[in-house]
C-alpha cells in the first residue's frame, strides 16, 4: 500500500509541474508557484525514499505533515494564478494525504481530511483568487477527494481482514501439526501402555476425537443441532453425566464461527457442571433469541450452586466460555443460586 501511494504521489506531482508549465500565461506570482512545487517535490522524494527503504510511512506525524502541505499549497494557489485559471496548481497531489489518512484511520478519517482539503481549496479559489468558476472547480475536486477517501479506507479494511484470515489459517495449520506430532502420539502411547482401563479408554476416545477434528477441519461444518449433539454425547461418555439436549425446530442459521464458539462454550459449561456442581443432571435448551438471527442457549444444572457475586471466575469461564462467545460479538450471563443450581445463558448470532 505504501508503494502504491508513492506511485500516485509521483504521478500527481508530475501533473502539477506539467500544469504549471502549460498554464504559465495565467501566472500572477510564478516565483510562489515554483516555491510551492519545490516544497512538495522535496517531501515527495523524501517520503518515497522512506517507503522504498521499507520504513513505516503510515505514521501520524508523516500524515499530518503531508496534509499540512496539501492545505498550504491549495491556499497559496489562490495567489499564484489569475482569476481566469480554472484548475488548482496541485489539485491531485493533496489526495495522497487523504488516502494515507484513510488507510490508517479508516473511511471516517479519510472523509474528515477530505473536508479539510476541500476547505483549503475553497479558500484558495473563492476567497484569495476569486475564480470565475470556483463553485464547479471546488465541487468537482471535493467529490474526487471524497471518493478517494471512501475507496482507500474500504480497500485497506478488506486487505487487513484478508491478512488476518491468512494469519489465522497459518496458526491453525501450525496448531494441527503440533497436535498431530505431539499430543496425538502421547495419547496413543498412553492408550497402549496404561494398565488403568478408565485412563486407557479416555486416552483412546480423546485420540479418536482429535483425529476426527484434524481430518475434518477443512470440510463443511455440520448444523448447530448436530454439533451440539456431538458435544453433549462426548460429555456424557467422559463424565458419566446425565445431559438432556432440547433444540427448537425453528432455529435461525448462524455463521460457522458462531456454531463452533457456541458448541465450545456449551462443552465447557457442561464440564464445569460435571466437575463442580455436585449435581447429576443438566439440561441444555437452545431456541431462537429475541433479536433477529440470534440463538439463545441455556445450560442449567441441578447442583448446589454458588455465590456468583463473591466467586471469582476461573480460566475455563473467562476463556472457554466468555472468551469464545464475546470474540464473535455474543453475550454471556451466569446465574447461580446456592442450593438451586447454576444456569449459563449464551446468546450468539
Amino acid at each position: 500500500m505504501a508503494r502504491g501511494v508513492v506511485a500516485f504521489r509521483g504521478l500527481a506531482l508530475t501533473w502539477a509541474w506539467v500544469g504549471f508549465v502549460l498554464e504559465r500565461d495565467h501566472l500572477d506570482r510564478p516565483w510562489l508557484g515554483i516555491a510551492a512545487l519545490v516544497i512538495i517535490t522535496s517531501f515527495t522524494l523524501w517520503i518515497s525514499a522512506l517507503a522504498f527503504s521499507n520504513q513505516t510511512v503510515f505514521r501520524p506525524h508523516y500524515i499530518a505533515a503531508e496534509l499540512a502541505l496539501g492545505v498550504g499549497v491549495l491556499v497559496v494557489d489562490g495567489l499564484i494564478y489569475d482569476a481566469l485559471r480554472q484548475q488548482s496548481l496541485p489539485w491531485s497531489w493533496p489526495a495522497a494525504g487523504i488516502i494515507t489518512a484513510a488507510i490508517v484511520g479508516g473511511v471516517r478519517w479519510g472523509l474528515a481530511t477530505s473536508a479539510l482539503i476541500g476547505a483549503a481549496s475553497f479558500i484558495g479559489e473563492a476567497i484569495l483568487r476569486d475564480s470565475l468558476e470556483w463553485k464547479t472547480s471546488t465541487a468537482s475536486k471535493s467529490a474526487l477527494w471524497v471518493l478517494a477517501a471512501v475507496v482507500a479506507g474500504s480497500v485497506a479494511r478488506r486487505l487487513r481482514d484478508a491478512e488476518e484470515r491468512i494469519s489465522m489459517a497459518g496458526a491453525r495449520e501450525e496448531m494441527a501439526r503440533v497436535l498431530h506430532d505431539g499430543v496425538l502420539q502421547t495419547l496413543a502411547v498412553i492408550g497402549r501402555r496404561s494398565t488403568d482401563d478408565d485412563l486407557r479408554s479416555l486416552a483412546e476416545r480423546q485420540e479418536e476425537e482429535l483425529r476426527d477434528y484434524l481430518s475434518t477441519r477443512h470440510s463443511e461444518p455440520a448444523s448447530l443441532s448436530a454439533v451440539l449433539s456431538q458435544t453433549v454425547e462426548t460429555i456424557r461418555r467422559r463424565h458419566r453425566l446425565a445431559v438432556e439436549l432440547v433444540v427448537a425446530a425453528d432455529l435461525p442459521e448462524i455463521p460457522d464461527d458462531s456454531v463452533r464458539a457456541l458448541a465450545g462454550a456449551v462443552g465447557e459449561a457442561l464440564t464445569n457442571a460435571a466437575k463442580h456442581s455436585d449435581g447429576d443432571r443438566v439440561v441444555v435448551f437452545v431456541e431462537p433469541g429475541d433479536a433477529a438471527g440470534e440463538v439463545s442457549c441455556s445450560v442449567r444444572d441441578n447442583g448446589s450452586g454458588f455465590d456468583a457475586e463473591a466467586a471469582r471466575p476461573g480460566l475455563g469461564v473467562r476463556h472457554s466460555i466468555r472468551g469464545r462467545i464475546e470474540a464473535i460479538g455474543g453475550r454471556v450471563d451466569i446465574v447461580s443460586i446456592i442450593g438451586r443450581g447454576t444456569e449459563v445463558r449464551l446468546w450468539v448470532s
